[in-house]
C-alpha cells in the first residue's frame, strides 16, 4: 500500500467515515433511541395510570385536595395518600406505625395505612419517572433531528 491509499482508506484497506456521514448515523441512532425512551415513557405512564383505575379507588372527603375524585393519576394518588396519613394519625394519637408498641390494638391498621400510602406514593413517583423518560424521548428526537438536518447543510 502506497501513502496515497493509506489516507484514502485507512491501514484496514477500507475508506474512513467521514464526519457527515458519521453525524447522519449518530442522529438516526440518537432519534432511535429517543423513539425507545418516549415509548417507554408512556407505556409506564398509561400502565400506571390503568392499574390505578382498576382499584377503583376515590380520594377521601377529608383530603385536602381532589375530595371524591378517582384516583387515576400522579395528583390524586398523592391527594388519597396524604388523606390515608391523616387518618392514620389521627387513629393512633398522631404516632406512625414505627412508634406504637407491639400489642397496641391499632398497630395493624396503621401497618396496613403504612403499606397503602406507600404503593400511593410509589404510583405517583412512578407517574414522575414516566414523564421524564417521555420528555427525555421527545428531546433525543429533536437531537438526533438536528445532527442530520446539520449534516444536509454540510
Amino acid at each position: 500500500m502506497n501513502s496515497t491509499q493509506l489516507r484514502t482508506q485507512g491501514p484496514s484497506g477500507v475508506a474512513p467515515l467521514n464526519a457527515t456521514k458519521a453525524s447522519r448515523i449518530l442522529g438516526i441512532l440518537v432519534i432511535v433511541i429517543g423513539i425507545g425512551f418516549f415509548l417507554g415513557g408512556s407505556i409506564g405512564w398509561f400502565t400506571v395510570k390503568s392499574q390505578l383505575a382498576d382499584e377503583q379507588i376515590t380520594v377521601s372527603d377529608n383530603g385536602e385536595s381532589h375530595a371524591g375524585k378517582k384516583v387515576e393519576g400522579p395528583f390524586t394518588a398523592f391527594a388519597q395518600a396524604n388523606a390515608v396519613k391523616k387518618d392514620v394519625l389521627e387513629a393512633t394519637a398522631g404516632r406512625t406505625f414505627a412508634q406504637l408498641e407491639m400489642d397496641e390494638p391499632v398497630r395493624e391498621m396503621a401497618l396496613q395505612g403504612a403499606s397503602v400510602r406507600t404503593s400511593l406514593l410509589t404510583s405517583a413517583l412512578s407517574f414522575g419517572v414516566s414523564s421524564l423518560a417521555a420528555s427525555s424521548g421527545i428531546s433525543f428526537v429533536l437531537l438526533g433531528s438536528a445532527l442530520i438536518l446539520r449534516t444536509r447543510r454540510d
